[in-house]
């Protein structure tokens, strides 16, 4: 399982009523991501518009964190 997969499928278990989670460092770690978080962010955001997906990435002026949120 890729990144993007690993990361959208504990966003569909820890989103919140908005459709949104948020990853920190500490959210890659446990899900097994070695790679820095920004970079992390950039190749999930990437894959998700490959894939012309419903999902967003976005950090809102974060440094340390990303968020994934649907847009339906």
């Amino acid at each position: 399982m890729g990144q993007t997969d690993t990361i959208l499928e504990d966003w569909a278990k820890r989103k919140d009523a908005d459709g949104i989670a948020w990853f920190h460092a500490d959210d890659l770690a446990r899900l097994g991501i070695q790679e820095r978080l920004m970079t992390v962010m950039q190749n999930v955001q990437h894959t998700l518009r490959l894939r012309r997906s419903d999902k967003v990435v976005e950090t809102v002026s974060s440094v340390d964190a990303f968020s994934v949120r649907a847009t339906e």
